[in-house]
C-alpha cells in the first residue's frame, strides 16, 4: 500500500513538474516574438529638428549722434507675434533733431541762392543744396523699413517667433548689432538626419510622418523636398540631413525635436 501510495506521490510531482515547464515554454516563445526590425518596415524611421527657412535680422543703420534708444521692449525669445504687433519702442529724439538741422541748413542756402547775383554763384549754390538734400533723403530713408511704424519696430510677418533680443530698456542701438530676429513660421520645414545605411530607401517627393515629441498625437504630413549630396559626420556617426516640407497648417515650432517616418514607396 505504501509503495502505491509512493508511485502516486511522485507521478503527480512529475504531472505538475511538466505542466510547468510547457507553461514557461509557452510565456518564453511569446516573449521573444521579434520585433518588426527598421528596415522590414515599409518606412524609415528617424528623428529631426524643425528648422525655418525665412529669418529677418531686426538692424537700426542711424549715424553716431542720432542713433536711436530702445524706450521699452515688448517681447522676449521665443514668444508668438502677429503682423503689426510692437516690439520694441524707440527714442528717435537725436535723429529727429538732426534732420530739422538738415532741413534748417537746405532752407537757409535756398534764401541765400535768392539774393545770388551771378549764375556762377547760383549754379555752384545749387550743387551744393543738391548734396544736403541727398544726404537729407539718405538719412530719412534709414526708417523707411516694412518694420518700423510711427517710431516703434513691429512685426512685419504674418506669423513668427522672437529670437535674440540683443538690448534692454534705455540701451543705445547701434548698426553692429541686431536688435532681434524673427523666424518665419510660414516657412517651417523638418531636417531630418538619416543613417547613411537606409539613406538608399529616401528619395523626393517621398511622403512623411512628422511626429512633435512634445504631442505625439498630433502629426503632421510632409514631403522630402531635399537630399545633399555630402554627409555629415558626428560622434563616430555618419548621417545625411534630409530636407522635409511641412504642411503649412502645422503648428511645429523652430528648434523644436520630433521623430519621423519617410514613406519608401
Amino acid at each position: 500500500m505504501k509503495r502505491n501510495k509512493l508511485i502516486l506521490i511522485l507521478g503527480l510531482a512529475g504531472a505538475v513538474i511538466f505542466s510547468s515547464g510547457c507553461g514557461k515554454a509557452q510565456n518564453t516563445s511569446k516573449e521573444s516574438k521579434p520585433v518588426m526590425a527598421k528596415e522590414a518596415k515599409n518606412v524609415v524611421e528617424t528623428s529631426g529638428v524643425v528648422k525655418v527657412s525665412n529669418i529677418e535680422n531686426i538692424v537700426i543703420d542711424l549715424p553716431m549722434g542720432a542713433q536711436a534708444k530702445a524706450s521699452s521692449i515688448s517681447v522676449r525669445d521665443g514668444q508668438k507675434v502677429k503682423k503689426g504687433d510692437k516690439l520694441v519702442e524707440l527714442d528717435l529724439s537725436d535723429y529727429n533733431t538732426l534732420v530739422t538741422q538738415k532741413q534748417k541748413t537746405i532752407d537757409a542756402d535756398w534764401t541765400l541762392r535768392k539774393d545770388m547775383i551771378t549764375t556762377n554763384q547760383k549754379s555752384a549754390q545749387s550743387l551744393k543744396i543738391s548734396a544736403e538734400q541727398a544726404e537729407l533723403d539718405g538719412l530719412k530713408a534709414k526708417l523707411n523699413r516694412t518694420y518700423i511704424s510711427s517710431g516703434s519696430i513691429i512685426c512685419d510677418m504674418d506669423n513668427a517667433v522672437i529670437s535674440e533680443v540683443n538690448y534692454n530698456r534705455g540701451d543705445v542701438i547701434t548698426a553692429q548689432q541686431k536688435v532681434l530676429s524673427l523666424m518665419d513660421l510660414n516657412s517651417i520645414y523638418v531636417v531630418a538626419n538619416v543613417d547613411e545605411e537606409f539613406i538608399k530607401d529616401v528619395q523626393e517627393g517621398k511622403s512623411v510622418t512628422i511626429i512633435p515629441k512634445f504631442d505625439k498625437s498630433n502629426k503632421v504630413t510632409g514631403k522630402v523636398t531635399k537630399i545633399p549630396s555630402k554627409a555629415v559626420k558626428q560622434n563616430g556617426e555618419t548621417t545625411i540631413p534630409v530636407e522635409i516640407s511641412v504642411d503649412a497648417s502645422s503648428k511645429l515650432l523652430p528648434d523644436y525635436s520630433v521623430d519621423v517616418e519617410i514613406s519608401k514607396n
